[in-house]
């Protein structure tokens, strides 16, 4: 009997400690816990790789703390790259860079390709997100070979601008999920998300929907999370 791999794998990236953004540090530490607690709830087979990006130092009781509602952790606090992005406020290209940098170690790291042989999806996840009544991860059983987004939503950008960067609409980033097969088909993407960014000035929304091929793409009505926006705090449901 063949295996067959059952589990999905949530990307949960962070900044605990940043500059950016109207909320302070305790409020956002609360708020990464429950959002954890509810992946927990509500995926509870899931393997969590938590991601943290911060501009300075995290202590060790917090990492142990987030620990508990974890599977594995990495930290780029000292990142050359993502230090140098995030002293710029350059925000959509540091997540980009974080995660080309996060898939790029799952590949290398002898650990973590073997925690991916029993992965069947992989999800990225803002931290700081809440999990709602209605997600039901049997949504995504017969979803091999495609990325799932929210509804993609019409561009506020001028008009020109939309022409010239092929980014007429955007897709939402806080969540959003790729089959295993196309682990690579997104890290090649990413490179090309980064450059959309950087040559267009779009964020890091327009420039996904701009770069991934659509014919891979199932796009949901709602995702049943919810996140704090950093720049203004208030709440947004998806």
């Amino acid at each position: 009997m063949s295996f067959i791999p059952n589990k999905d794998l949530f990307i949960v990236t962070s900044a605990l400690k940043t500059g950016i953004g109207v909320i302070d540090e305790q409020t956002r530490l609360q708020q990464t816990v429950e959002g954890l607690q509810s992946l927990r709830k509500y995926a509870p087979g899931a393997i969590i790789l938590f991601v943290d990006a911060s501009s300075r130092p995290v202590d060790e009781a917090t990492m142990m703390l987030l620990s508990k509602y974890c599977d594995r952790s990495i930290s780029f606090y000292g990142d050359e790259d993502l230090m140098t992005l995030a002293n710029a406020g350059l925000k959509s290209q540091a997540e980009v860079v974080l995660l080309f940098k996060t898939l790029n170690i799952i590949k290398q790291h002898p650990e973590l390709q073997k925690m991916m042989a029993g992965v069947r999806r992989v999800f990225k996840l803002s931290g700081r997100t809440n999990m709602l009544d209605g997600y039901d991860p049997k949504e995504y059983d017969d979803l091999y070979g495609k990325y799932v987004f929210k509804k993609r939503i019409p561009s506020w950008l001028p008009p020109q601008k939309q022409a010239e960067s092929g980014c007429d609409h955007l897709y939402i980033t806080r969540m959003y999920s790729f089959c295993v097969s196309l682990f690579d088909n997104y890290l090649n993407s990413l490179p090309q998300i980064y450059q959309t960014i950087n040559y267009h000035g779009v964020d890091t929304e327009h420039a996904h929907f701009g770069c991934i091929d659509k014919n891979y793409v199932v796009e949901f009505d709602n995702l049943y999370c919810e996140g704090v926006l950093a720049g203004n705090g208030q709440t947004e449901r998806y």
